[in-house]
């Protein structure tokens, strides 16, 4: 091999190297810009995580509130049909008294005399 073959070729491997050096600059590059885009998302997604707990919470909150409110409905429903139960049964129970004494009256048991017209 003669010393202009040996130079060329020592070229051509000064410019591979030259180039891998190049490439493996750009891959750093690349690197180091997705490492700081991962940071970037990363910051995004641990803010975006506290606030769906926080709303989370919010909508925990808020259905335990529901929740109590459906059973002072519920209370109160019973109540009123406690109530309502009573007070028909009273209505029945007057109503029936004045049936008995509409019905006394009307067949002459109730005390009272009737003028023959």
């Amino acid at each position: 091999m003669s010393e202009e073959e040996m130079n060329k070729k020592m070229e051509f491997i000064v410019e591979q190297q030259a180039n891998f050096a190049a490439q493996i600059e750009m891959m750093r590059e690349v690197q180091a810009a997705d490492a700081e885009l991962l940071k970037e998302e990363t910051k995004l997604l641990k803010e975006e995580t506290k606030q769906l707990k926080e709303h989370q919470r919010t909508l925990s909150d808020a259905v335990l509130t529901i929740v109590g409110l459906i059973r002072n409905l519920t209370e109160v429903q019973q109540r009123m049909e406690e109530r309502l139960t009573e007070a028909q049964r009273r209505t029945d129970e007057r109503l029936n008294i004045f049936i008995n004494v509409v019905e006394r009256y009307i067949s002459g048991n109730g005390g009272g005399k009737t003028n023959p017209a």
